[in-house]
């Protein structure tokens, strides 16, 4: 018998699926898991055939889960439930896995039609091939996620970077922006990792829309099959070989081949010239290139996390302290009810954003220094630190406004003074 997996944090939702379904347990087995790393557990355990999973999720998200379905269960197709979902993009995904969108809220039916039809199309169409990067880029387009996530491929690799949805840059062997991201979308055989945010703001270098990138990246890919099949040597394989020797003696890198290093490179994400053979590919201790611009300092990045921490002792229900600058890149926070810090310096940044434009037409008004939201149950303050960096609280309604000002005021200079020793800058 076929089965399952049902991947959603709204327990009452799988409650509810797990009751509609009773009638058609001799159909397939369900299993149900709450996010994507009690998911991973039950993929480890049991013979899935399978997998629909919701999107945003605590803990580990559908983005993550469908990147390691990816990496160790290649078979397994996949339908994603979006509030983004539409009919018309369906076929797009097929090559990631994702057979199928579902809008949500889910209506039963179609959800049942849809596993039906899945179970069906796995059985007869075989192995799936693995991701395809644009498809994935598409997807987190659609989610406006912001994340950082490396690409690799036999012998190469490259990262990624969206802000919100949209692409701000690229880097892979010798190239950046554009050129690269254009470069990754042609290849084959990828596998896909997401990385820790860097720390140091990112420069926005691609400043086309993706569907461009994703059919110029189509027709050079077209072109290089022709030419291949008409015997013509790609002149972009040189670089590969030269950037990337399979042996384990590395060729260096030609003074025509080096280029700027972009300027977010992270311990975590070595950049573009970091020469890798198959061996060492992910291996503990690869070099970080030598760069004006450096991550923060760990020691002012911790005098800061340190100051977060004081600020919410003295504030009761403190859920999340967020540092960011004004793209919404979070810098550094304090974080004890795990909020998805990234989504809410995203929104915050953006309202911010708004906010400011309206004061600006309002003649007198000055600039815009702190907005404040009060929800049933929390405060949300946004404050301005200085002027590329704002301050994000979410508070329990069981701290006062008062107090909550009254505690940012106090700390304000302090954090403004460890930003002015900080290499974190806009570029």
């Amino acid at each position: 018998m076929k089965n399952v997996l049902i991947v959603d944090d709204e327990t009452s939702l799988l409650l509810s699926i797990k009751a509609g379904f009773e009638p058609y347990k001799d159909r397939f087995n369900l299993f149900t898991a709450e996010d994507g790393k009690k998911a991973i557990g039950v993929l480890k355990s049991n013979p899935i055939d399978l997998v629909v999973t919701d999107i945003r999720m605590p803990e580990m998200g559908g983005f993550e889960l469908l990147v390691y379905m990816n990496a160790n269960f290649p078979s397994i197709p996949a339908i994603v439930m979006s509030a983004y979902g539409t009919r018309e993009i369906e076929g797009q995904f097929e090559s990631i896995g994702i057979i199928g969108f579902l809008d949500k809220p889910v209506d039963f039916n179609e959800l049942f039609e849809s596993i039906e039809e899945g179970l069906h199309r796995s059985s007869q169409s075989g192995t799936i091939t693995g991701i395809s990067v644009g498809s994935f880029l598409q997807l987190i387009e659609m989610e406006e996620k912001t994340c950082l996530f490396e690409v690799r491929a036999p012998k190469k690799r490259g990262l990624y970077f969206f802000n919100q949805g949209r692409l701000h840059d690229a880097v892979c062997g010798t190239l950046v922006g554009e050129e690269a991201a254009i470069e990754m979308v042609m290849w084959n055989r990828v596998r896909l990792s997401f990385k820790p945010l860097p720390v140091n703001r990112i420069t926005k270098r691609i400043h086309s829309e993706l569907m461009s990138i994703l059919m110029e990246a189509a027709r050079r890919k077209d072109e290089k099959t022709q030419k291949n099949d008409s015997g013509v040597l790609d002149e972009s394989c040189e670089e590969n070989f030269i950037s990337l020797n399979a042996e384990k003696e590395f060729l260096p890198v030609p003074e025509s081949h080096k280029a700027a290093e972009p300027d977010w490179l992270t311990p975590e994400c070595p950049g573009p010239t970091v020469l890798m053979s198959p061996e060492s590919c992910g291996a503990p201790g690869l070099p970080v290139p030598e760069s004006d611009h450096r991550p923060a300092g760990n020691q002012t990045l911790k005098l800061m996390g340190d100051l977060l921490k004081k600020m919410a002792s003295e504030i009761n229900g403190v859920m999340t302290i967020v540092l960011m600058d004004r793209d919404g890149i979070v810098i550094v926070e304090h974080n004890p009810s795990q909020i998805p810090s990234d989504a809410f310096a995203a929104k915050s940044s953006m309202i911010m954003g708004l906010l400011d434009k309206s004061m600006k037409d309002i003649e007198g008004a000055g600039e815009l220094e702190e907005t404040i939201v009060q929800a049933s149950n929390a405060w949300m303050v946004c404050r301005l630190v200085a002027g590329s960096y704002y301050l994000g609280l979410v508070v329990n309604r069981e701290s006062t406004l008062g107090n909550i000002r009254l505690v940012i005021g106090k700390y304000l200079d302090n954090i403004r003074l460890q930003l002015s020793h900080t290499d974190v800058r806009h570029g």
